[in-house]
């Protein structure tokens, strides 16, 4: 069953020319948000005269910057997920069951690669971590 009958090819080439937007604004992001934090780092570098408070909170704030750009690689991936899962003819069809994902949450989040199902299974397991697949 190809998930094509149900999203048109123009539907299709609109959803990949956002994802492809969406891809390109995250890598400029991160390059930017790699870009400060080498230069807060740099700056500590050179600012060797200071006190442990100071000190921690660079620290927290390099801590904050470094998960922001986590956050940033991580829909990334999930983007360029998605937009292999069109070039595949998967897009729209849950990575585990192979069923449709319901369109209302294709509309909410384009990239998302599960239907619900079988998403709040993987949430709901005990242990359960991060439940992007690696596609």
């Amino acid at each position: 069953m190809s998930v094509h009958t149900r999203l048109g090819a123009a539907d299709l080439a609109r959803i990949k020319g956002e994802l492809n937007i969406q891809r390109d604004s995250l890598k400029n992001q991160i390059n930017a948000e790699l870009s400060r934090n080498e230069q807060q780092q740099y700056a500590q570098v050179m600012d060797s005269v200071r006190d442990r408070g100071d000190e921690s909170v660079f620290d927290l704030y390099s801590d904050l910057a470094l998960a922001s750009i986590q956050s940033h690689v991580e829909r990334l991936q999930a983007v360029e997920n998605a937009i292999n899962r069109i070039r595949e003819d998967k897009y729209g069809l849950c990575v585990d069951c192979k069923k449709p994902i319901n369109q209302a949450r294709l509309d909410a989040d384009p990239v998302v690669p599960r239907c619900i199902r079988c998403q709040t299974r993987i949430e709901s397991a005990p242990g359960a971590g991060d439940a992007t697949p690696s596609l």
